[in-house]
């Protein structure tokens, strides 16, 4: 089995594992990848790259999916943050 192949079955275990995704999720509020940087300020560039090493977390994390991409593993973890609809015990 090649490198990249056990690459892709680790993601794509990984990626269906809920804790993981709101593990993520974590990640991208914590590196501000929400957050637009834009200009050249010292603080701006230092947010930027925490914004990028969060994006190259991400990305990793797309090739555990079927469509690999940013954007799908962003659907992924945010549905973990919308909170699900569940059955009240008492009627």
């Amino acid at each position: 089995m090649s490198r990249a192949t056990q690459h892709e079955l680790d993601m794509r275990m990984l990626m269906a594992s809920a804790p993981f995704r709101r593990f993520l999720l974590r990640i991208a509020n914590h590196a501000g990848i929400w957050i637009p940087t834009a200009g050249a300020e010292q603080s701006l560039l230092s947010r930027e790259g925490r914004r990028s090493l969060g994006l190259d977390i991400l990305r990793e994390a797309a090739v555990g999916l079927p469509h690999g991409t940013i954007e799908h593993v962003l659907v992924a973890i945010l549905s973990e943050a919308t909170p699900k609809e569940t059955t009240d015990a008492d009627p």
